[in-house]
């Protein structure tokens, strides 16, 4: 690499290259190529965290074999790089060795690996929008390569594009899966279940669920859940008296509880711990004028829940209530449309008697 690089130009072919569809596969091959070709480096790849905090999984990659992709730490635990570049304490990590030991502990057959693929460097940038990490993208060096300062800074803004790409990327395709689905059945249970698991993928999330009001209009009775355990779904009932949270939402609100271990409005605090539960957003599921129940969302990480994600979770939650409704009325039909059956089945017996 030189530093003589046409700044401006590059910007523009990454910018174009990156911003051209709204297919994530599509947006990640763009970044690689954009990042690989333009700078002349050994290898990119892109990480993005899963939703329990703990795991980074390889979205793409190109110029790295995927022998050693797979020997590499996939969990934060081991991986004192990524841990550095996802705790926000730093802007990156610019490693001039990569089989130095000072990156953790690696292995002698994966520090032959890393020899072999002609790896001598790396540097990794946090992907993130609106301060939210939520991957990596990292660049392989070889032996004729180095990342100077102006190389880093020029990276680090490739990134933030990088991760807006993605993210709309994301956004996109997971109104696509919610929109299927909501067309793609009229039974309720199948319909939410593919709701719940775009909206935990787009959202990068730990789970969710859907409650609804009761008859007595006392308790929230759960219809549907996601990335949640029986344990923690069998863990007592939700009863609106003894749940601030609900009681706020249900009058209309959208409420997110950053620490649920110490809010006093959150009816199992310890049982959300031991799920491994840290923030909650909760939105309320609003049909028409009424508002039948509430959607909460649960992420494994400290989290605020930006704007764009409190607005992305209340239209989300405007199709649940929506499919909710068509469900229910589509229930209430087939319920008539048999009983009218049984009636001329009735009628016809009757006459047939005569």
């Amino acid at each position: 690499m030189t530093d003589s690089l046409d700044t401006l130009g590059l910007f523009y072919r990454i910018a174009h290259a990156i911003n051209a569809s709204l297919k994530l596969e599509d947006t990640l091959q763009a970044v690689l190529c954009a990042v690989h070709d333009t700078l002349g480096i050994r290898a990119v790849v892109i990480r993005l965290l899963k939703p329990d905090a703990n795991t980074l999984e390889v979205a793409a990659s190109i110029g790295i074999s995927q022998t050693l992709l797979s020997r590499m730490p996939t969990l934060l635990a081991e991986d004192p790089v990524h841990q550095h570049v996802l705790s926000g304490n730093t802007e990156y990590v610019n490693v001039t060795a990569a089989t130095d030991q000072s990156r953790g502990p690696i292995s002698a057959s994966l520090a032959g690996l890393i020899a072999a693929e002609g790896i001598t460097g790396m540097l990794a940038v946090p992907l993130q929008v609106r301060k939210r990490r939520f991957g990596a993208l990292d660049l392989y060096c070889a032996t004729e390569c180095g990342f100077s300062e102006q190389t880093v800074m020029l990276v680090c803004a490739i990134a933030d594009m990088a991760a807006t790409a993605i993210e709309n990327a994301l956004l996109h395709t997971s109104l696509l899966n919610i929109a299927r689905a909501v067309t793609s059945s009229l039974e309720l249970r199948q319909l939410l279940d593919q709701v719940l698991a775009a909206t935990v993928l787009q959202m990068n999330l730990k789970a969710t669920s859907v409650r609804l009001l009761d008859k007595s209009g006392k308790r929230l009775e759960l219809v549907a859940a996601h990335g949640l355990s029986q344990r923690y779904l069998a863990k007592g009932p939700i009863v609106i008296a003894q749940s601030a949270l609900d009681q706020r939402v249900l009058a209309g609100e959208t409420v997110v509880l950053f620490d649920v271990a110490g809010e006093p409005g959150f009816q199992y605090p310890e049982e959300a711990k031991a799920e491994g539960i840290h923030s909650v957003l909760a939105v309320p599921l609003q049909a028409k004028a009424r508002i039948v129940g509430v959607m909460r969302v649960y992420s494994a990480q400290p989290r605020g829940f930006t704007p764009v994600s409190k607005e992305f979770l209340q239209s989300v939650a405007g199709i649940v209530a929506l499919a909710i409704e068509n469900a229910r009325l589509y229930q209430a039909l087939q319920a008539r449309y048999d009983d009218l059956k049984l009636d001329v089945s009735e009628w016809y017996r009757f006459l047939s008697l005569g």
